[in-house]
């Protein structure tokens, strides 16, 4: 996997190989994480294979204490930053699900967050636009690396997609820009 092309085709195939919901699929990637907290930084090709591995591990169940948890990102890099990135997203779409926000006939417009009272601070903005896996994965790349190209016939678009770009590894601060942008890119 050498390009962000490879790699958006790689997320696009396996999100789209899924029916397990977001919520279920943030709460595996945050507890494999862990097999991969003391690394500095992690191939396209590592990545992949541990994006794999979330979405057929268990996951573990919701922890209610992490609504309240104060999940801001002073004085915090690497791991730590990324794990709180996606239990304040894990949070958001409890709150959703529980709250009937998720049911919403225009979830393609966005939709926000309740955060109800009692709620600590969070990373993330309220609004959501990807709520699949699917979505969240490709997003998450468009966001981190860019655009991709169609790598198939007759691909209907305005303009020429952009060629495709060589990537390198991913750091923390990638990875967290990646699930940021996963949950907001549109």
């Amino acid at each position: 996997m050498r390009t962000n092309s490879d790699l958006y085709l790689a997320m696009s195939r396996l999100g789209s190989s899924t029916r397990r919901p977001l919520e279920e699929f943030l709460r595996a990637w945050w507890s494999t994480g862990y097999d991969h907290s003391d690394d500095k930084a992690l191939e396209p090709d590592e990545l992949v294979t541990w994006v794999r591995d979330a979405l057929e591990s268990p996951a573990p169940p919701y922890e209610r204490y992490w609504a309240r948890e104060d999940l801001g990102l002073e004085d915090l890099d690497g791991f730590s930053s990324w794990s709180r990135v996606i239990r304040a997203q894990v949070c958001d779409l409890q709150e959703m699900a529980s709250s009937g926000v998720l049911r919403t006939q225009a979830s393609y417009l966005g939709l926000d967050a309740p955060r109800p009272a009692g709620t600590g601070r969070r990373p993330t903005t309220r609004r959501w636009f990807n709520l699949d896996v699917a979505s969240y994965l490709e997003s998450g790349v468009i966001a981190t690396v860019g655009g991709w190209r169609p790598e198939f016939e007759d691909a209907v678009v305005d303009q020429a997609p952009p060629e495709p770009l060589v990537i390198g590894a991913f750091d923390w601060s990638d990875l967290t820009r990646f699930v940021m942008g996963a949950q907001t890119h549109q």
